[in-house]
């Protein structure tokens, strides 16, 4: 559905909500009774609360979306959403994400980043996927590992995965993302936590284009017999890997021959195997700041890509960082109003949402935005900004969004840095039953 104005954007959420309605027997616990009636909770307003929830206890908050006159309960509200089950939050992402085209690409490719991202929970000691004993001795924490895909060019989260932190494997993640996408014309750019041969094999063998940051120690084992490999200061270079599960003398002669051991996963060489699988890869060293280097492996042509390109492609991958901080503080991931873990499910979900939905309001704006004539820098929405006026505007306590966006232009100074200033967080809780 094209971008016409926010009146559109919010008319795709409102239609996309009747349509899980009619189709509530998927989602609901008891669906011939649940929802039946007319009461003062509708089930699309049991969607759209957890949305826009923000830092306020569930009273106010509760204030906030219905107003005075038709205020209901706390636990009016936490019976209603009890009915609802967290698929059906995770399918409002899917189907209402999925009406917008993809406006904004990078030669005619899609670029989707691939990272994670530890959600603090509330102090729940019962909970064993989630609770872990950081230091001994002390209070432990509860998380949940956020793996998800996301648009950087267009602003938008397209997938998501969720891991208990016990059993958390980015690997893994990224290639369950992968599978659930369609082999369109896309690249897929992740830091060194998700990379790994089969990932590679993967890609290569369905077609799908890839940009991964790799360790230094990897980098330099894949040419074994290569002592000058990667001596360079810069370098872009073209490898052949063999892959195989034998570990007998003559395999050990192929071109960059890696045995993959029994206990290893590698989807495409079963256990036992005297198969030989083949990649063929590009490994780009680059320099850092202070006479350090980064490595890069990819299956992207050169003639199209130059390193230099390739180095700006990776470096757009920091706009899902900037994304997971807006979801967590601007979009209120943070402040948790829930204990159980269906309702945590719900809030997760719906925070992805909400931060999409954010997106497609902006972008039904910016084409009109002209922030002066000839400025000196890039504008850019403050998605801070966007967010919270965004959260109001479902509310019903802001109208004319489209003038107030307008307002919230920030510009672009490229190249600036800061230190990050890493402190431990908790979850800002506001269970209370």
């Amino acid at each position: 559905m094209p971008l016409s104005s926010p009146e559109s954007v919010k008319y795709v959420l409102d239609s996309t909500l009747t349509s899980l309605f009619k189709n509530r027997k998927k989602f609901l616990l008891h669906p011939d009774s649940d929802f039946s009636r007319t009461k003062r909770i509708s089930f699309q307003q049991t969607m759209i609360f957890p949305m826009i929830a923000s830092s306020g206890n569930i009273h106010t908050e509760l204030l906030d979306f219905f107003g005075e006159e038709s205020l209901p309960s706390a636990s009016a509200m936490i019976q209603r959403r009890e009915k609802i089950d967290p698929s059906a939050f995770l399918e409002l992402f899917y189907q209402f994400t999925s009406h917008f085209p993809v406006r904004k690409r990078f030669r005619g490719y899609r670029l989707l980043a691939c990272d994670g991202s530890r959600l603090n929970l509330p102090y729940n000691s019962s909970d064993s996927d989630t609770f872990i004993q950081c230091i001994e001795g002390r209070k432990g924490i509860n998380q949940i590992h956020l793996n998800s895909l996301y648009d950087i060019l267009n602003d938008t989260f397209v997938d998501v995965e969720l891991q208990s932190v016990h059993k958390m494997n980015e690997k893994a993640a990224f290639l369950t993302l992968l599978q659930r996408q369609d082999q369109g014309k896309n690249i897929f750019i992740a830091d060194r936590g998700y990379a790994s041969f089969n990932n590679f094999a993967y890609c290569i063998h369905n077609n799908q284009l890839f940009l991964i940051r790799i360790p230094e120690s990897f980098a330099k084992s894949l040419c074994p017999s290569d002592t000058k490999w990667l001596e360079k200061d810069l370098e872009d270079a073209d490898l052949t890997l063999h892959i195989g599960r034998s570990k007998k003398k003559q395999y050990f002669q192929l071109e960059n021959y890696h045995h993959i051991p029994r206990g290893r996963h590698y989807d495409f060489l079963p256990a036992g195997s005297d198969m030989v699988d083949c990649l063929k890869l590009r490994i780009i060293k680059f320099p850092l700041s202070e006479g350090s280097f980064g490595y890069m492996a990819t299956n992207l042509p050169a003639y199209g890509f130059s390193t230099k390109t390739l180095i700006e492609l990776y470096h757009r991958r920091w706009g899902i960082e900037t994304a997971f901080r807006h979801l967590k503080y601007a979009g209120n991931m943070v402040h948790i109003h829930s204990l159980k873990k269906e309702f945590l499910l719900q809030e997760i979900y719906a925070k992805l949402t909400m931060y999409n939905y954010s997106s497609f309001t902006a972008a039904s704006v910016e084409e009109v935005i002209n922030p002066k004539t000839a400025p000196k820098y890039e504008y850019r929405i403050n998605h801070t900004q966007l967010q919270k006026t965004c959260i109001r505007f479902l509310r019903g306590s802001v109208k004319k969004i489209a003038e107030l966006i307008s307002k919230m232009m920030v510009p672009v100074r490229p190249g600036r840095k800061f230190d990050r200033n890493l402190r431990r967080q908790s979850a800002d809780t506001l269970a209370y039953r």
